[in-house]
């Protein structure tokens, strides 16, 4: 018994590090530039917080839980950058300040 509940112990965390490190390169891969239109918390999404913002191009949503405190330093109408290959987040003010936000991890 004490065996079978080891085995699933470590494949468990196994599992869990294995999906961490499928999100993180997913995450490394996007990239967008644009200005938050609407924080909220998603009640589809775990009540997430997530913001909404528009690209030249479209308008797109991103949790703002997976880049810590940028949900609190994040305002509607400041910008909202992620570069290709980074893992972090870029908030700049309307006034001109900015900020990097890391990924979770």
């Amino acid at each position: 018994m004490k065996k079978t509940i080891s085995i699933s112990f470590i494949f468990i965390i196994l599992s869990l590090g294995s999906c961490n490190y499928i999100a993180k390169e997913r995450t490394r891969k996007d990239f967008y530039k644009g200005i938050i239109t609407a924080k909220f918390i998603d009640e589809r999404n775990h009540l997430d917080e997530t913001y909404l913002f528009k690209s030249k191009t479209d308008t797109f949503f991103e949790s703002g839980e997976i880049y810590p405190d940028s949900w609190e330093y994040a305002n509607v109408g400041d910008s909202i950058i992620k570069e290709k290959g980074e893992l972090y987040l870029t908030i700049k003010k309307k006034n001109g300040d900015s900020k990097m936000f890391p990924y979770w991890q």
